[in-house]
């Protein structure tokens, strides 16, 4: 690379551009989050919410302080059932949401506080049912299946899949590339398609031990 090219990029990528999109950012940052504070149910402070998130149904949708959600982002919460009042996605405080990631909150999803959720990961407390093998498995019914529920403190990493119905206690390490079908106890870490769970924390002992392998939790 030349000199002047070098300076060229300099100037123009890491300086005038990162700072003119950072304001424009910002600008559009602030309308956003006065907007969401009117159509959401429950819209806290300091929510960094990024243009570009699809979303459904925000009336029935909580959203606690200083969340992070990145472009990228579907968020689906219509209500399945007579009860089209109740809060189907209950987002904790200092929760973030990277890019990619689809949940479907149809019955209830709640996410607890401290979470980080990686790019790309899958929630969905509804399941599309293959019960008619001599149709098409898109004619088959898309059925409401239990609430999902993630404990506070937990990571979700890269490409992970969290089943209808599953229970993920608190401070849960989650691998990449993971598939959770049956819930998880607390401070442990998983991995795995299926996902089972590879050390849990011993406070006795102060410190990372395998689970016994007759009572190995799986996920």
């Amino acid at each position: 690379m030349a000199l002047y090219q070098k300076w060229i990029q300099d100037i123009y990528y890491e300086g005038f551009r990162r700072k003119i999109n950072s304001l424009y950012r910002g600008f559009v940052r602030i309308f956003i989050n006065m907007r969401n504070r009117i159509i959401f149910r429950e819209y806290g402070k300091h929510v960094h919410w990024d243009p570009g998130i699809v979303f459904e149904s925000p009336y029935n949708i909580r959203i606690g302080d200083r969340c992070r959600i990145k472009k990228g982002v579907e968020l689906y919460a219509k209500p399945w059932g007579e009860d089209q009042d109740r809060i189907t996605l209950s987002i904790g405080k200092h929760v973030s949401i990277n890019a990619g990631t689809f949940i479907n909150a149809h019955n209830y999803v709640e996410i607890g506080d401290g979470c980080l959720i990686g790019k790309n990961i899958l929630i969905a407390d509804t399941k599309h049912n293959f019960r008619d093998p001599t149709k098409w498995v898109k004619a088959n019914p898309i059925t409401l299946e239990g609430a999902v529920i993630i404990g506070e403190g937990c990571h979700l990493g890269f490409n992970t899949f969290i089943f209808p119905g599953v229970t993920i206690g608190k401070n849960v390490q989650i691998s990449a590339n993971s598939v959770v079908s049956h819930d998880l106890p607390s401070c442990c870490v998983a991995g795995g398609a299926p996902a089972r769970v590879l050390r849990v924390y011993d406070f006795d002992q102060k410190a990372w031990v395998k689970p016994e392998p007759d009572d190995t939790p799986r996920a």
